[in-house]
C-alpha cells in the first residue's frame, strides 16, 4: 500500500542512527493542502496510537492515521537529489481533492485565499 524507495530508507535509518528516538516510528502525515485542494505530507518519528495502521515498507515501520489510508494507497515515499537541492518526496498517484474559494485548509473562513 505504501512503499519506500532504497535511498529513502536509506536515509531514514540514518537519521534513525543519529536520533534518540526509542520507540518511535516513521509516521506519514496526510493534511488539507488549502484552497487550491491537493494534500501536504510531513515525514517524521512518532508514537503508535490506537488510531494508526502500521505499513511495513522495505524494512521499515510507516504508520499512518487509519483515516488517512484511502488517501494515500499506492503511495511512495522516495529520496531525491536534483540541482535545486535534495529531500523527501511524496509520490502520491491518487487524484487530489479540489480546494473551494472560502474554504481554506488553513482554516480560514474569509475569502483571503
Amino acid at each position: 500500500m505504501i512503499t519506500v524507495t532504497e535511498m529513502a530508507a536509506e536515509k531514514i535509518n540514518q537519521a534513525i542512527a543519529t536520533q534518540d528516538i526509542d520507540g518511535k516510528v516513521l509516521r506519514l502525515g496526510v493534511f488539507p493542502g488549502g484552497c487550491s485542494g491537493g494534500y501536504q505530507y510531513a515525514l517524521g518519528f512518532d508514537d503508535e496510537s490506537e488510531d494508526d495502521t502500521t505499513v511495513e515498507a522495505n524494512g521499515l515501520k510507516v504508520i499512518v492515521k487509519s483515516e488517512d489510508m484511502e488517501k494515500i494507497k499506492g503511495t511512495e515515499i522516495d529520496y531525491i537529489v536534483s540541482e535545486m537541492g535534495e529531500g523527501f518526496r511524496v509520490n502520491n498517484p491518487n487524484p487530489a481533492p479540489e480546494g473551494k474559494k472560502g474554504e481554506c485548509g488553513c482554516g480560514s473562513s474569509s475569502s483571503c485565499c
